[in-house]
């Protein structure tokens, strides 16, 4: 599940205490919570992006979520006067490849798109033989994750984990993305967003607030 946020400047130290020391603990506590980490993507609308990994795609409609919502603290409401964009989307995992990182890396680069219904079958095998495998044999490229949108737009999200943000415009990174293929799904792409994110909050984990696995 992955929630983003834009506040004006002036609100940004009050937001980030907020989402840092009582939100972002709170749901990660939630039953079918894994995860939670918080990003920052500079010159970017929205800019603050929430991600938390959950056991499955079902917890982010699911009752849990709603209530705690519904039982939104003082703070939260205040907070919720100036937040000037939210959205949330659920996702479901398509394709994991790479390594697992035993920290959580500096930068997330995120990739949204949608891609026209009658290339998906093809687009989903190019992502998932060529294009994920080639780009996680870059150097800083450490994993790369793809999902579906089960709620929310666009349909699509890549997620690559990144020691270096500047891996894919290296020599190896260049490489990596020029092939045939590459260039003709690439120019298939629509309603694409990129975002380039470096981590703010490293991982609570939901065991270390609720004492369950």
């Amino acid at each position: 599940m992955t929630a983003w946020t834009h506040v004006a400047p002036e609100r940004e130290e009050e937001f980030n205490a907020w989402y840092d020391t009582e939100h972002l603990p709170q749901i990660v506590a939630l039953p079918g919570f894994i995860r939670g980490r918080r990003y920052a993507c500079d010159g970017a609308m929205p800019k603050y992006l929430a991600w938390y990994d959950t056991a499955e795609d079902t917890v982010e409609p699911g009752p849990h979520l709603k209530q705690f919502i519904a039982d939104s603290s003082p703070w939260w409401r205040r907070i919720g006067g100036f937040i000037q964009h939210r959205e949330r989307m659920n996702l479901r995992l398509m394709c994991d490849v790479g390594e697992t990182p035993r920290e959580d890396t500096p930068w997330l680069y995120i990739v949204h798109t949608d891609i026209p219904d009658s290339i998906v079958d093809e687009y989903n095998e190019w992502y998932d033989k060529e294009h994920l495998p080639r780009l996680v044999t870059v150097p800083g490229v450490i994993r790369a994750r793809r999902y579906t949108a089960v709620s929310g737009d666009p349909k699509y999200l890549t997620a690559y984990e990144l020691t270096d943000n500047n891996a894919f415009e290296s020599a190896a990174g260049l490489k990596a993305r020029k092939t045939p293929w590459t260039e003709k799904m690439r120019s298939l792409f629509q309603n694409t967003r990129r975002s380039m994110c470096k981590l703010i909050l490293p991982s609570v984990l939901h065991s270390a607030r609720s004492g369950t696995a």
